[in-house]
């Protein structure tokens, strides 16, 4: 049976958890304020692939047996951990460089969107929390009675708001008034990033022993 009630609820709870900061979050903020509009909106854009990626696993069920096989929830935890010490490093790197903001500005020129898209898609995939927040969308918006393609549409309708968040997220950060916040906050914001990512990364790592 489906339900609207633990449908609209499970909606809340996929805004929430998207809304708040992440590793996504943060680096669509990042890459806005260092390259600008395009290259944040094509960063969202695969950070959004990905957590389509893991919501259809998860409707089709097979995120499920992902996670439960030990060895792979282990590698997907290293392998992320790895990709979000580099994003650190990456953070590092561009708040402490002399005329940042002309480099990043310059070097957006040169850069294909496709690296920022890859980046974002990279970012959600080998995040194994994702699979665990779409575990719990899925939880209280599904019934074990809920037909199949209820499972899908909660997952089309969590895509659409998912992509309204994290794009909101890529203009608001990419605007003229965050360019001149940008100006003063360069290297504490980038600094904030890499502890961030290094945080995250560390309890990927520490959830193994």
């Amino acid at each position: 049976m489906f339900e609207f009630s633990s449908f609209a609820a499970a909606l809340g709870v996929y805004v929430i958890g998207t809304a708040s900061p992440g590793p996504g979050n943060l680096a669509i903020a990042n890459t806005s304020l260092n390259y600008g509009r395009t290259p944040g909106l094509a960063l969202a854009a695969g950070v959004i692939s990905g957590s389509l990626c893991w919501g259809a696993m998860t409707a089709a069920g097979v995120s499920a047996l992902l996670m439960s096989n030990t060895q792979v929830l282990v590698w997907l935890k290293i392998l992320g951990a790895c990709y979000l010490f580099f994003l650190a490093w990456k953070s590092i790197h561009g708040a402490l460089a002399h005329n940042a903001g002309i480099v990043a500005r310059t070097q957006e020129k040169q850069t294909r969107n496709l690296g920022f898209y890859l980046q974002g898609l990279g970012i959600h995939l080998t995040n194994p929390k994702a699979t665990l927040t779409w575990f719990t969308v899925t939880t209280v918006g599904l019934s074990a009675s809920a037909p199949i393609w209820a499972s899908f549409v909660l997952v089309a309708s969590c895509a659409v708001l998912g992509g309204v968040i994290f794009c909101t997220y890529a203009l608001a950060f990419s605007a003229h008034s965050a360019e001149r916040f940008f100006a003063r906050t360069r290297k504490s914001f980038g600094l904030i990033c890499a502890a961030f990512y290094s945080m995250v990364a560390i309890g990927f790592l520490s959830s193994l022993f």
